[in-house]
């Protein structure tokens, strides 16, 4: 009993609740597809650690090129488990299609339902602790960069990407129709956004639900409140919490007496 506590004294927080999250959806990862998925991606001192756990419900088309940090951990990296009990459900097909890079630091959570795209040649780069939320579809085909606990809830979208050129007949002028997306840390999107090519947002901000959210937000400073369609800044000077820091926010509902 004494090393078995002496070795979660020695976890850092984040591998502790990697672990509790894969204890508590045992049953909901396919274990066999888990195995094979990071035996074929990571070399050999990565791959028996199982940083990747893939629920039976998940498509896998691509596999591409997965870059880890160095402090690898079971369960760092959920794709199609974890899920918001009695609101998602896993039997909602998950895909993930990486034909390009796809960079990871940290913990993250990829909802059931979630379209994962990467193109060829693009990168999609995870920094720490991000989350997106059920049926969230994320196509990038340049690059799109979310920083530290960037979080996008569920029905939501981001795209780097027009899919085709936009022409204008008067100018004869073509637009380019792909431009990185950066998502700065703490970011909060809610549920039924949309996130388009060349957006740029700023740390700390939060983009209430239903906006659609395209351009470069930095001008306004940072922890801004963005909202509508097409989207614009209400206010600074806001964040949103995080179920990363449930102490925090446990604190607050008996503060609220919520």
């Amino acid at each position: 009993m004494g090393l078995l506590s002496n070795y979660k004294n020695k976890l850092s927080a984040d591998e502790r609740y990697a672990l509790q999250m894969v204890r508590f959806f045992f049953w909901d990862i396919n274990w066999i597809k888990t195995i094979w998925f990071n035996f074929k991606a990571f070399p050999f001192k990565q791959a028996v650690k199982l940083p990747f756990i893939i629920s039976y419900n998940t498509k896998v088309k691509n596999i591409g090129k997965i870059i880890l940090s160095d402090q690898v951990h079971t369960g760092m990296v959920s794709v199609g488990v974890i899920k918001l009990i009695g609101f998602e459900a896993n039997d909602v097909q998950t895909v993930f299609n990486n034909r390009g890079t796809f960079s990871v630091a940290g913990n993250m959570k990829i909802h059931p339902g979630v379209k994962l795209v990467i193109g060829e040649g693009a990168k999609l780069v995870a920094a720490h602790r991000n989350i997106l939320g059920g049926n969230t579809k994320v196509i990038c085909h340049k690059q799109i960069t979310m920083e530290d606990e960037f979080r996008i809830s569920w029905n939501s979208q981001i795209l780097d990407t027009d899919f085709h050129f936009l022409h204008n007949l008067v100018t004869d002028k073509y637009y380019p129709r792909r431009k990185p997306v950066h998502l700065g840390k703490g970011v909060w999107a809610g549920n039924s956004c949309t996130i388009g090519k060349g957006t740029i947002i700023p740390d700390g901000s939060v983009i209430s639900c239903v906006s659609k959210v395209s351009g470069d937000f930095t001008e306004y400073g940072k922890n801004l409140l963005i909202s509508g369609n097409p989207a614009k800044v209400l206010k600074v000077g806001f964040e949103m919490g995080s179920s990363w820091h449930m102490e925090r926010e446990e604190a607050m509902s008996k503060t609220m007496g919520e």
